[in-house]
């Protein structure tokens, strides 16, 4: 009896085993089957992906520059290359006269040095040449900057207005050194305000500015410290008005007779006159040669042409100065 009933048990057992791996086998094949299923999904999947091709995404073209309609105007302006110019003969006609009835003046006599004539044609385009006589019409559009040299100019009544004339600035002494001209004051005639150089040409815009300076600074600046002070001075006027004609006139010569011949001479003179020739062609200004027309044959202000202190003009020889420029006009 206990026989038989071990025996039912064992049975069961191998039952109990046998459905056991069956069960097992049936989990295991449906988990394999679920496993090949998604990778067989997934390849499918990345397979469309590669095979997929790319649209590339429409360009907005309203936001391109077309340059065949647009041309780069930079590069233009940097390789255009300005119009063409010629150079205008020595004699050339000036502004017409407002008076055609006015006498002519002659072209002043020179006493050129081969030396200086040498130097002088080195600049043709910055050196004024002869003109025609431009008038009186064409020095009353001037104005006279400059130290004692000039201011002789009113103290003679050589200009329009006599010795009230409103076409000479100097300081109220009378005198201008060009080492102090980046601060120094003139009278402004217009309203007898002592204001700056830089002022003076801000509010007058003159139309021609004939500057005389640097006798006095001869005796104590050398080349490099006189072409300094005298390229500032031009460049702060060029700034403040650019449209004003500036003329650098030449330092006028001295007389034997001067008494301060040691300092202030002759050669120190001619020297100068070749530094603001310099500089007058390097800032693009003109320049006039008055030195050639004062002087006599052997470089001295003659002197029957000086008031009497070797050095300062009187009447006649500021009447050859003014006839110098009106004979080598400004011309455009």
């Amino acid at each position: 009896m206990n026989r038989n009933n071990n025996d039912e048990v064992t049975l069961y057992k191998i039952a109990a085993f046998a459905v056991f791996i069956i069960i097992a086998v049936l989990i295991v094949m449906i988990i394999g089957a679920s496993i090949v299923g998604t990778n067989v999904k997934t390849e499918s999947s990345d397979s469309a992906i590669v095979n997929t091709p790319t649209v590339p995404t429409p360009i907005d073209t309203s936001e391109l520059i077309d340059f065949e309609e647009t041309p780069d105007t930079t590069d233009s302006e940097v390789t255009t290359l300005p119009p063409e110019t010629t150079k205008a003969p020595e004699t050339t006609a000036p502004p017409t006269p407002s008076n055609p009835n006015e006498p002519t003046v002659a072209v002043p006599s020179k006493n050129v040095s081969a030396e200086w004539a040498e130097t002088l044609a080195k600049y043709p385009d910055t050196v004024l040449g002869v003109t025609a006589d431009a008038g009186k019409a064409y020095i009353d559009k001037m104005v006279f900057l400059g130290d004692s040299t000039t201011n002789g100019l009113r103290a003679y009544g050589m200009l329009n207005g006599g010795k009230n004339t409103t076409q000479v600035w100097t300081p109220k002494s009378g005198t201008l050194t060009l080492s102090n001209v980046s601060f120094e004051t003139i009278v402004y005639p217009e309203t007898g305000e002592q204001i700056t150089i830089e002022e003076a040409v801000s509010r007058k815009k003159p139309e021609y500015l004939v500057i005389t300076l640097g006798v006095n600074g001869v005796s104590f600046m050398g080349e490099d410290y006189f072409k300094a002070e005298y390229k500032g001075m031009l460049e702060t006027i060029m700034k403040a008005s650019p449209e004003t004609k500036i003329i650098c006139q030449s330092i006028f010569p001295v007389a034997r007779s001067y008494p301060h011949i040691k300092s202030i001479n002759n050669e120190k003179i001619r020297a100068a006159n070749e530094w603001i020739l310099e500089v007058a062609d390097e800032v693009g200004v003109k320049f006039i040669d008055t030195y050639s027309v004062l002087c006599d044959s052997e470089g001295w202000l003659p002197e029957s042409y000086h008031n009497g202190d070797g050095i300062h003009l009187h009447t006649e020889s500021f009447t050859l100065e003014l006839n110098n420029l009106r004979t080598h006009a400004y011309t455009d």
